[in-house]
């Protein structure tokens, strides 16, 4: 009877706590401050700008197992979880405004001269409790399935090859994209002190079920430039990427309840990455500047990344709106491990609602080749 009269209580509003709905980004690009649209030459190349794709100067690269985890980072909020309460009115009180994330993604693939395809799996949950006075809860909840398709064409005379010391190129990147997502993303309105009483985690469990779920499937188009300049040991990229351009739009359910997945918008991206790579010793630094196609605050659209590394360790670190990210890669023959920190911002302000998170990220018997 309790969930009965909480469904009954809900109502839809705007949502308030959810930026962009992407669907995987890079986890060396997220330790980087998400600053990764110029520099952009890991396995998820296809997530940032297919333009990218005519830097991969091997035959064939495989990338067959990445798992990816990521989740809400209590470390930095010990303070808040000491003495927790047990019941739901007081757990209430010490969630409240606090973000909650966990995700799950793999992102298997592989690039062919400058060809490149990526299947996509992933499981993405945040839920964000506010409004004391009146209790609100914000849901965005999605399972993403779906394969990235792209090409990067050189245009012009100039090329760079795998042995070139010097020399620039300029590259057009097409891609394409099919996802399918089930999900929710929505905002309830929790009819009061009350009916928080009223739930436990079970229940609450039992309420997103109840609420249900939707189906969408969308068709998504990306383009991208890239001019590439290198000089001895030092290289400078400049991005542009397009990404799904017009917005990657789900189909409404044939039972639309006016429950809806969340559409991902277009968003056009610039890129700068510069570095110097010694054999022994690299350094990438990178900037990104976000939406510039979308009417934002600069502090919310800019993001700084730096990579520093030995053979077999990457330390990566940057900020991302404001908020600091840090980790690192170790490479191991057929095996990386990457593993950081990084907060991001939910809201649609700089530094509104600030979601501290962190990564998992293994890749296992990544395999290159050249005839």
């Amino acid at each position: 009877m309790k969930l009965l009269l909480l469904v009954l209580a809900l109502a839809s509003t705007g949502l308030h706590a959810f930026d962009n709905p992407y669907t995987l980004r890079s986890p060396e690009g997220l330790l980087m401050g998400d600053a990764f649209t110029a520099v952009n030459d890991d396995a998820f190349t296809l997530f940032y700008n297919p333009a990218s794709l005519g830097r991969h100067k091997r035959d064939l690269t495989l990338t067959p197992l990445n798992p990816l985890f990521t989740g809400t980072n209590v470390l930095g909020d010990l303070d808040r979880f000491n003495d927790f309460p047990q019941e739901p009115i007081g757990a209430s009180r010490v969630l409240m405004d606090y973000p909650v994330h966990a995700g799950a993604g793999i992102a298997p693939g592989f690039k062919l001269f400058n060809v490149g395809v990526s299947f996509l799996a992933s499981e993405s949950y945040d839920l964000l409790l506010r409004n004391p006075s009146r209790p609100m809860l914000d849901l965005d909840l999605r399972s993403d399935k779906g394969v990235l398709l792209g090409v990067g064409i050189p245009l012009g005379s100039g090329r760079l090859s795998s042995k070139s010391q010097s020399g620039s190129q300029t590259t057009l990147g097409l891609g394409a994209k099919y996802i399918e997502r089930t999900g929710l993303r929505d905002t309830l309105a929790l009819a009061g002190p009350t009916v928080l009483d009223s739930l436990g985690q079970e229940e609450l469990d039992k309420l997103i079920k109840s609420f249900g779920r939707v189906k969408g499937v969308g068709y998504g188009l990306d383009a991208g430039l890239e001019h590439v300049y290198r000089s001895g040991n030092s290289q400078i990229a400049l991005g542009l990427a397009a990404l799904d351009i017009r917005g990657t739009k789900f189909s409404e359910p044939e039972t639309a309840d006016k429950l809806q997945v969340a559409d991902i918008r277009d968003q056009l991206n610039l890129g700068l990455a510069a570095g110097q790579d010694f054999k022994l010793f690299h350094y990438i630094l990178s900037a990104d500047v976000r939406g510039l196609n979308e009417s934002m605050e600069l502090g919310k659209r800019l993001r700084l990344g730096a990579q520093v590394g030995i053979p077999g360790l990457k330390v990566l670190a940057g900020m991302n709106s404001g908020y600091y990210s840090y980790g690192a890669t170790v490479d191991l023959a057929f095996a990386s491990f990457t593993a950081g920190f990084y907060d991001v911002e939910l809201g649609s302000r700089y530094k509104q609602t600030k979601g501290r998170r962190f990564i998992i990220y293994v890749s296992l018997f990544d395999f290159s080749f050249d005839a």
